[in-house]
């Protein structure tokens, strides 16, 4: 039981980098080639980003808990830790979504308006998705620490 345990953990983590590598792939044209920064783009790169640092993030917690889960034990802040940026890291993903449809419905409901046109606009978005996804999990943090006190 144990080695299909470590078989379908190895299989997440070798599936997440792939994953993490294509998005790369996608990501790098969009920075490097100036005629790709257009807003629909920027906000494409921002979510190609935070897919990259939430695969980075889930393979360095699945190696811990799958092949080391004495240091997610023993250490009080390696549980804060992973309790906190599992939030962060998802809640990345799915608010970046979310900027793009709130773009997306911006550009299609206020058409005239040059402000969702220009490339200002999908920096301050992703800046607001950034500012919320560190801001919402901190009521995780008091609680855990809380809870690793008591």
């Amino acid at each position: 039981m144990a080695e299909t345990f470590r078989i379908i953990l190895i299989v997440n983590i070798v599936l997440l980098l792939i994953g993490a590598i294509l998005t790369l792939c996608y990501l790098l044209p969009i920075v490097l080639v100036r005629r790709f920064h257009t807003t629909n783009n920027i906000l494409t790169g921002n979510v190609c980003l935070v897919s990259i640092i939430c695969c980075l993030f889930w393979m360095a917690y699945n190696v811990i808990s799958g092949f080391y889960p004495s240091l997610l034990i023993q250490s009080t802040f390696s549980y804060i830790f992973s309790s906190y940026f599992g939030v962060l890291v998802n809640g990345l993903l799915v608010y970046s979504l979310a900027v793009i449809t709130i773009n997306r419905f911006l550009t299609i409901k206020y058409p005239t308006t040059r402000f969702f046109k220009r490339q200002a606009w999908p920096f301050i978005s992703s800046v607001i998705q950034w500012i919320i996804a560190i801001i919402l999990p901190i009521p995780l943090l008091i609680l855990c620490d809380q809870v690793s006190t008591s």
